[in-house]
């Protein structure tokens, strides 16, 4: 007479079990919400134009465009460059990386702006301020590039991600609200990528000197 009642709680275990599995299967990656950077690392200060235009209480739509059409052509560009002239495989692979999802951004930005009319224009070509920026990846040596590159991309993730929060949160265009939305986590990732980099760059170096 035991069999039965011993065969009922061998079945009720293994349900148990395999319920148990399922919720692990089924268990996500986090999703960033926050800044993440090592603690050796200097803080990032936001740049004056980008504070500028978020301090208000809402997001014009037309200064939004310009300045996140004009970051997101940087992060291409200067993406480009990374991954042909870096030595580093993780910088040449963050700046495909760059290269990939900032033009996929691009293509929605010019969706969003295209339904919104013909008052919203992409910036077709990079102001004074990121063209000098190019120019000195370009000029920079082997040594100096990948610290040059990354802190450029800690500074100009931390602001794009600002600014595309902010305009989420009260931009004065849906259109470009939505954008911002869509893309404001991914932005994110970047950035904490950004962090992660220098700081490994960071030790690199530490130990280059040390050895020295």
């Amino acid at each position: 007479m035991k069999k039965p009642v011993i065969a009922a709680a061998t079945a009720l275990l293994l349900a148990s079990t395999l319920a148990a599995c399922g919720r692990t299967e089924t268990t996500s990656p986090a999703t960033p919400t926050a800044v993440q950077s090592p603690a050796n690392l200097p803080p990032i200060t936001l740049s004056p134009e980008v504070n500028e235009l978020i301090d208000g209480a809402t997001v014009p739509a037309d200064a939004f465009l310009q300045m996140a059409g004009v970051g997101n052509m940087f992060e291409i560009q200067a993406g480009t460059i990374a991954s042909e002239k870096s030595n580093n495989p993780d910088v040449r692979a963050y700046g495909r990386e760059m290269v990939e999802d900032h033009g996929m951004m691009g293509l929605e930005l010019n969706s969003k702006a295209s339904i919104a009319g013909s008052t919203y224009t992409v910036p077709v070509t990079l102001d004074a301020k990121h063209q000098a920026m190019i120019d000195q990846l370009e000029a920079a040596s082997a040594e100096e590039f990948d610290q040059l590159y990354i802190e450029m991309m800690r500074q100009s993730h931390k602001d794009t991600y600002e600014l595309l929060n902010a305009m989420a949160d009260r931009g004065s265009l849906a259109n470009f609200n939505e954008f911002a939305e869509d893309n404001k986590e991914m932005v994110l990732e970047h950035l904490n990528e950004a962090n992660d980099l220098a700081g490994q760059l960071m030790s690199e170096n530490m130990g280059d000197n040390a050895t020295m």
